[in-house]
C-alpha cells in the first residue's frame, strides 16, 4: 500500500508539473495586464506520464465489493456513519469509535464499490488512535454527540431524552457499571479529532497511541475482504428533547 501511494503522489507531482495547464502556458506582463500564450506541449514528457495514467487508473477503477444499499449521511444516525465506525473496530483493542460527519465527504451508492469512491468518501492522510479517557472526559464526549444532533460511532448505544441520558456500552452495560469495574475507556478515532479538531477539544490532553493505520486504508482494507456491504439503521443513537 505504501508503495502505491507513493506512486500516486508521484504521479500528481508529475502532473501538475507537466500538464497543459502549467507546462503548455506562456505568461508576458506588459504593465497593466498579462498576456497568456499557450506553447506546444512536449511529446517526450506525455509518453513518460502516459504509461503511470493507465496504472492509476486501473488501480483507482479497481471493484472492492457491492453495496446493497445507498450508504448516506443523516442525523442523529447515518448508515455511512455506522458503516466507517463498525468497521474500524475490527482493527484495534478499543471499546468505542468516533468519528465526525464532515470527516466523511461523500455517500456511497448501491452498486460496485472501487477503490476511487474510497478516496473520495476519504481523501485525507488520517491516521486511527486510540485515547484512553475517563469518566468526566467520556461525559464531555457524550454531551458533544448530543449537542451536535449526533456524530459517527460505534460501540455504545445512547438515549437521551429531555430530562436523562442512559448510555449502555455494547448494548446491555450502563456507562456506570463500566467505570465501576474500570476508571478509563478506550476510545478510537482519528488523528484530527484526536487533537481537538472539530472542536473535539476534551480530546487534547490526552496521550494518543498511534496504530499505524490511516483511515483510508482501513475501510480499503475490510472492503476488499468482503462480498456484500450489508448496513442499517440500528437505532443506536436516539434523541428526544421535546
Amino acid at each position: 500500500m505504501k508503495i502505491k501511494n507513493k506512486l500516486i503522489l508521484l504521479y500528481a507531482l508529475l502532473f501538475f508539473a507537466c500538464s497543459n495547464e502549467f507546462y503548455n502556458t506562456k505568461f508576458n506582463k506588459n504593465q497593466n495586464y498579462i498576456k497568456v500564450q499557450n506553447i506546444k506541449s512536449d511529446n517526450k514528457i506525455s509518453s513518460l506520464i502516459e504509461p503511470y495514467d493507465k496504472i492509476i487508473y486501473q488501480y483507482m477503477k479497481d471493484t472492492l465489493c457491492y453495496s446493497k444499499y445507498d450508504l448516506t449521511k443523516n442525523v442523529p444516525e447515518s448508515t455511512i456513519g455506522n458503516f466507517v465506525t463498525d468497521l474500524c473496530l475490527h482493527y484495534a483493542d478499543a471499546d468505542i469509535c468516533i468519528m465526525n460527519k464532515g470527516g466523511l465527504r461523500t455517500e456511497i451508492y448501491q452498486g460496485y464499490v472501487t477503490r476511487e469512491k474510497i478516496y473520495e468518501l476519504m481523501p485525507f492522510e488520517n491516521e486511527l488512535v486510540i485515547l484512553e479517557i475517563n469518566k468526566e472526559t467520556f461525559k464531555l464526549l457524550i454531551d458533544y454527540i448530543i449537542n451536535r444532533s449526533g456524530e459517527p460511532f460505534s460501540g455504545m448505544n445512547i438515549k437521551s431524552f429531555k430530562n436523562e441520558t442512559k448510555v449502555h456500552i455494547n448494548d446491555t452495560i450502563h456507562i456506570d457499571n463500566y467505570f465501576a469495574n474500570s476508571t478509563k475507556i478506550k476510545i478510537l478515532t482519528s488523528d484530527y479529532l484526536a487533537n481537538g479538531g472539530d472542536n473535539m477539544n476534551f480530546f487534547k490532553k490526552i496521550e494518543k497511541k498511534k496504530l499505524n493505520l490511516k483511515l483510508r486504508d482501513v475501510i480499503i482494507d475490510y472492503c476488499s475482504q468482503i462480498d456484500t456491504i450489508k448496513v442499517t439503521l440500528d437505532e443506536r443513537i436516539i434523541l428526544n428533547h421535546e
